[in-house]
């Protein structure tokens, strides 16, 4: 019990531990500021230490690379890339493993605007997973079911933030064949509470419910840091440095804290493909800029490569 303590200090909320534990003696519950911490039933805990096994706390060194290139990504889809966060990266990874008919997992929000991962196995719900959601995503259950859909010789996707893969892979003790990776180049996360207490705030100024909210919205002004929300009467637009909300993110004082000393937070990157926005390529690659979004992609391993070869052959 006194190693579980000690991980508690640094935990990331993966959830590993919960789904991994062989009699269910370990639960993630709130802390006061609304992130996931375990806790452990003592009474039914027999102390055999798989929670510690799949920890990514205590596996920061597995399943590390140091990327082979860096590309600039623009996908071509008119629709898809204004529906994304930058240039579509993780979208287009997401649909070629569909087109391939496999399972993509990836944060989505739920009627309530709760963000949770899910489980995508066609078109039509991809689009759940596109743009960003600046919140801990809820992993819930999702390890669980990658290790079934491998199991059933499917090809999996998943996309996270890179303490999420290395909980998946740590969970599954392994990197297996089927399985591709894309991480986030992350700037931290608030918690599910003080998303949930932020929208709170929104209804009431807007005197109706939000039913919709995206923090990288290019309706108005293109690519770049805009959210937008609705009602059903209303809509609302604000750059996010100018929001209440925003302005904790971007300050980075609002975080799980294990942010504050995150392993993951550098070039060894977990993921098979790392994703996020390109910015100034206006000033290194100003050719290829666009005011709809460009993706950096580091290609990190061999099964990156081979999912980036794919994506540009659906591409073209």
């Amino acid at each position: 019990m006194e190693n579980i303590s000690r991980i508690k200090e640094k935990c990331v909320g993966c959830k590993s531990c919960e789904q991994s534990c062989p009699k269910h003696c370990i639960s993630m519950v709130e802390n006061k500021e609304g992130f996931w911490y375990p806790s452990v039933d003592e009474k039914s805990c027999i102390e055999c230490k798989v929670c510690l096994k799949k920890c990514p706390v205590e596996n920061t060194g597995f399943h590390r690379n140091e990327p082979h290139k860096v590309w600039a990504w623009r996908n071509k889809n008119d629709v898809d890339i204004m529906c994304s966060a930058s240039g579509g990266a993780a979208d287009s990874a997401a649909k070629t493993i569909l087109q391939m008919g496999g399972v993509v997992y990836g944060a989505a929000y739920d009627e309530q605007l709760a963000v949770s991962h899910i489980e995508v196995t066609d078109e039509a719900e991809r689009e759940k997973l596109q743009s960003s959601k600046y919140v801990q995503s809820d992993p819930k259950d999702s390890y669980t079911k990658v290790k079934q859909r491998l199991s059933e010789g499917k090809r999996v996707l998943f996309t996270g933030t890179p303490c999420q893969i290395a909980g998946l892979y740590a969970f599954l003790g392994g990197n297996p064949e089927n399985l591709y990776t894309v991480d986030l180049i992350c700037h931290g996360v608030p918690s599910p509470k003080f998303f949930k207490k932020y929208l709170e705030y929104q209804n009431k100024q807007t005197a109706g419910r939000v039913i919709y909210f995206n923090f990288r919205s290019k309706d108005k002004r293109g690519w770049g840091t805009q959210y937008l929300l609705k009602t059903k009467t209303k809509t609302k637009t604000k750059t996010l440095s100018l929001d209440r909300y925003g302005k904790h993110f971007i300050d980075g004082d609002c975080y799980r804290e294990s942010c504050y000393q995150c392993a993951y937070a550098n070039t060894s990157r977990v993921g098979d493909l790392t994703v996020g926005d390109f910015w100034g390529i206006a000033k290194s690659h100003p050719n290829f800029n666009s005011l709809k979004g460009v993706s950096s992609v580091f290609v990190n391993t061999e099964k990156g490569q081979k999912l980036f070869e794919m994506m540009r052959v659906l591409a073209e």
